[in-house]
């Protein structure tokens, strides 16, 4: 965050480990702008879970999302989260990650009190808690997550790889991302959608677009957009394209 932020409706930023962590995909803060009328944010599905702490006093998990969010942030609030890798997420909350699909859950809901305080101390001042670095990792599921999350990976092929059944590795994938296998298929077939077309040089076309991200056709990539965000292709381009862009820097 910098002073040429002033003014605008929400500045948000990132920071990632130095070295790649098996947990934590990144820390974040986001600043919403002074507005009487506060900020509606776009959350769009992501297949990560986030722990959040608002200067409003509340913290709280936002487990992996299956559809848009549209949160009103009020004006002036100020959010820390760190948020989850896919693979980590029942592992580093210790209870079963399809428990929190779709959900909004007060942090003091899933940790005893003190706890919970801890965790949202460290959160708010961009540090690993402690509890969220214990958990056993189950190193079939990131295998397993890291295949699915290929183009053109099929659920049947990954099963067979791990030597399990495809029903096996439904609930395994499940219960420790949140999400099935197809629905995270699905929600990395978006998250490519949205890379390929936010990075820079010559913008191509929806056609293109979907030929490159995994999609069937154009008619595909539309109906999926629009169910994952609300808003057509074109339209969440421009709204995207009207956002703040987000800072991202490396933990030091």
């Amino acid at each position: 965050m910098n002073g040429s932020d002033a003014g605008l409706p929400s500045c948000y930023r990132e920071r990632r480990p130095a070295v790649p962590h098996p947990f934590v995909a990144c820390w974040w803060e986001q600043r919403v702008g002074d507005d009487r009328d506060g900020y509606v944010q776009r959350v769009v599905p992501d297949a990560c879970a986030d722990v959040i702490v608002s200067s409003a006093g509340t913290a709280y998990v936002v487990g992996p999302a299956t559809s848009v969010q549209l949160p009103r942030l009020a004006g002036g609030e100020r959010l820390w989260g760190l948020r989850l890798r896919t693979a980590a997420i029942g592992a580093a909350l210790g209870l079963p990650a399809r428990e929190l699909r779709d959900l909004q859950v007060p942090l003091a809901e899933l940790f005893p009190p003190r706890e919970a305080a801890r965790i949202a101390g460290d959160v708010r001042d961009g540090r690993l808690p402690s509890v969220l670095d214990t958990g056993a990792r189950d190193h079939r599921v990131e295998h397993a997550v890291g295949r699915l999350l290929r183009p053109a990976s099929r659920v049947s092929a990954v099963a067979d790889h791990l030597g399990i059944s495809e029903r096996h590795l439904r609930r395994l994938v499940a219960d420790h991302t949140g999400l099935e296998p197809s629905t995270l298929q699905r929600v990395a077939r978006f998250q490519r959608f949205l890379a390929l077309s936010d990075a820079g040089g010559r913008a191509p076309g929806l056609a293109e677009l979907a030929g490159r991200t995994g999609y069937a056709d154009q008619a595909h990539l539309s109906r999926e957009v629009r169910a994952l965000s609300g808003l057509t292709p074109s339209a969440l381009l421009a709204e995207r394209r009207r956002s703040v862009p987000h800072g991202e820097e490396t933990a030091r």
